[in-house]
């Protein structure tokens, strides 16, 4: 027995050390440390009336904001101008380094330091292009000497359990490493304040803390797997929960902005939401896919055919899961470009060809259509928790629908309530049954009420939604 319990003794030590360098992890950091720069930048901040204050008696909100970005709480009347501290990556011996948007975006000087100490600043550090829509920037430096240059590994090899070494500036403390794992792949709806479009994070749980921002992610090989970019905390020091931009991504866009200056993207010109099960059930569709809420005029997808309510169920030959899948599948796709689209409209599977334009900048894209306020009295009735009465010819113009009733009101708690039907709404099908006004949808009561399952078609400021509600 005591030899069994050696043996795997030995064999659990083995696999330890196999695991875990005996050295710790001075080779990744000896392979990655002499390519991560710190970067200083100096930002305008409006001036404030009523910022009269001494160190000592600034707000709490505001303390955070300045510690958050590694600034310094300016005096009373100072100068509106702030310095702020971050990191970067050299990955081309030319020069050209990896950060983030965020951190250059709006500076008014920037200043690189190397980990030998050299410095650059002025007309010796370029911004050769910026990504905000995945919050990535290239910045280059003029050196006269060769430079070091990091290893970028693919990220789609990473595993969840893998070792993650992050290396960079927090607090302006020169090359700090921590260590951590890739705790998830492929985070996204991470609310982050003006943070990127396109979301496709690493978490780790390696200590990222302000000023880490654009240093290195690193693999127990000394490798690039991300750019580390921010922090999820109810406070603003690291909690274990931190994101890096997966290496693939930070390799392509620097590739395109090196060669560019900027990033063109696909677009289709539509809104997207996630499916339901429950919503496919009732529909009695077995596929995956996403549905279209809206098509916005006079774009591609406008052109093409699509209308509101279809479901999207493969892009360019690709099975279609996710709606953040087909957004990054459609902006990495070149403008100009004709794709295939597979559909399901109203029960019945078709093929759509559409043809990518060119997505237009963020502030464009930033247009929502508002409520129109209705006033008109008509014929009202409730059903399942729901008052609804017949829409004016003004809505029916201004939100191009052909007919349908708007919900006036809801009855908290009930069964319409739990399913997330709204005032404002406009109902605009019933089990696959357009829905003209209130007289057709009193024929129905009955039957609906006595139904397994009732299916909403709903028009929500403009948006196309699916809702079920089970009796």
């Amino acid at each position: 027995m005591r030899r069994v319990l050696s043996i795997l003794i030995l064999i659990s030590s083995a696999a330890l050390n196999a695991a875990v360098p005996l050295e710790g992890f001075s080779e990744v950091v000896d392979k990655v440390a002499p390519a991560v720069v710190g970067i200083t930048v100096t930002k305008e901040v409006p001036f404030v009336q009523g910022f009269d204050f001494d160190e000592e008696s600034v707000p709490e909100e505001l303390r955070k904001f300045f510690e958050f970005w590694d600034f310094d709480i300016p005096a009373p009347r100072a100068p509106r101008f702030v310095p702020g501290a971050a990191s970067g990556v050299i990955f081309d011996e030319r020069g050209y380094i990896l950060t983030n948007n965020h951190v250059v975006d709006g500076a008014k000087d920037i200043g690189v330091k190397l980990s030998d100490g050299r410095e650059f600043s002025g007309k010796d550090v370029e911004v050769i292009g910026t990504d905000p829509e995945t919050d990535l920037a290239v910045l280059k430096i003029k050196a006269k000497d060769p430079l070091p240059v990091a290893k970028f590994a693919s990220s789609e090899e990473v595993k969840v359990g893998d070792w993650a070494i992050a290396i960079g500036n927090p607090y302006n403390l020169e090359q700090t490493v921590t260590v951590g794992v890739v705790s998830a792949k492929g985070r996204s709806n991470v609310l982050l304040y003006g943070g990127p479009s396109y979301q496709n994070f690493l978490q780790t749980d390696a200590a990222i803390n302000p000023g880490n921002s654009g240093g290195a992610l690193c693999n127990i090989n000394g490798e690039v797997i991300g750019i580390n970019t921010a922090i999820r905390t109810n406070g603003l020091a690291n909690s274990g929960i931190g994101f890096a931009i997966p290496s693939d991504m930070a390799a392509d866009i620097a590739g395109e902005l090196i060669k560019h200056g900027k990033i063109s993207r696909g677009y289709m010109g539509i809104y997207l939401e996630e499916v339901k099960p429950e919503v496919l059930e009732a529909m009695d569709i077995e596929e995956e896919g996403v549905f279209v809420t809206r098509v916005v005029p006079d774009s591609p997808a406008e052109k093409a055919g699509l209308e509101d309510g279809d479901l999207i169920t493969s892009f360019a030959g690709e099975k279609i899961t996710s709606v953040d899948q087909l957004r990054w599948l459609a902006a990495s796709t070149a403008p100009g470009t004709k794709v295939d689209l597979d559909i399901i409209r109203e029960g019945k599977r078709r093929k759509i060809t559409l043809r990518l334009a060119e997505r237009p900048a963020r502030e464009e894209l930033s247009t929502r259509i508002e409520p129109v306020p209705e006033e008109e009295k008509g014929t009202k009735t409730s059903i399942l928790g729901i008052t609804v009465k017949d829409i004016s010819d003004r809505i029916k113009k201004d939100y191009d629908l052909k007919h349908g009733v708007l919900v006036e009101d809801v009855e908290p708690g009930s069964l319409a309530d739990r399913a997330g039907i709204r005032v404002g709404d406009v109902i605009v099908k019933v089990n696959k049954i357009p829905i003209s006004n209130v007289k057709e949808l009193k024929r129905l009561k009955g039957d609906l009420e006595n139904a397994d399952v009732v299916l909403f078609q709903i028009n929500r400021r403009g948006h196309t939604h699916f809702l079920t509600i089970r009796p």
